[in-house]
């Protein structure tokens, strides 16, 4: 019996539902619609938190991310989207066995991710963006409309732990710069 050879140009179906990767030129966007992706919290069953030393902290930090990372990521993303953990090793989708940590974190911090995925499946939206240094922007990446919606700063690297890049103390770490700044003046 002879098999069947199947000569259909049809491509394979995204291992995405619902996504395809934009192939246009049009820059990639950022989303800051979720008012509380500064938000810090620390999650003592899965040894998580984003919580700071102190408000210094937080300027060296916002400062790494508007005035390195978000331009790095505006200037080359469809390269780190296309290219996940070759030329930008530390830009990539959350690993699998990290996405329940990641909804831990976004609801912890008061994002409803169910409702952004508007039924889609949400591991391989998750995205790590992430240059030199323990800095890492955690993000819902929209392949439909090309954008990046920041969910929260992983300030100590602690999605996708390494010794190289994590610090040892940030355990005893208080400071939410959100909480600070709502703080009523007295």
């Amino acid at each position: 019996m002879a098999r069947k050879v199947n000569n259909s140009s049809k491509k394979p179906r995204s291992s995405v539902k619902g996504n395809r990767p934009v192939d246009s030129d049009s820059p990639l966007t950022f989303d800051l619609s979720n008012k509380n992706w500064l938000k810090s919290v620390n999650i003592k069953n899965d040894n998580y938190t984003n919580m700071l030393r102190n408000e210094k902290e937080f300027i060296d930090y916002i400062t790494q991310l508007f005035h390195g990372l978000i331009p790095l990521i505006h200037q080359n993303g469809k390269e780190m989207i296309k290219g996940a953990g070759k030329k930008w090793r530390h830009c990539h989708p959350v690993q699998d066995e990290k996405i329940d940590l990641v909804q831990k974190v976004t609801e912890e911090i008061g994002i409803d991710f169910k409702s952004d995925q508007d039924g889609k499946k949400a591991g391989p939206q998750f995205w790590q963006f992430g240059v030199k240094g323990n800095l890492r922007l955690i993000a819902i990446y929209d392949y439909t409309n090309n954008s990046l919606k920041p969910l929260f700063i992983d300030y100590h690297h602690l999605i996708h732990p390494s010794i190289k890049y994590n610090q040892l103390d940030y355990e005893n770490y208080s400071f939410c710069p959100l909480e600070e700044s709502l703080k009523p003046s007295l």
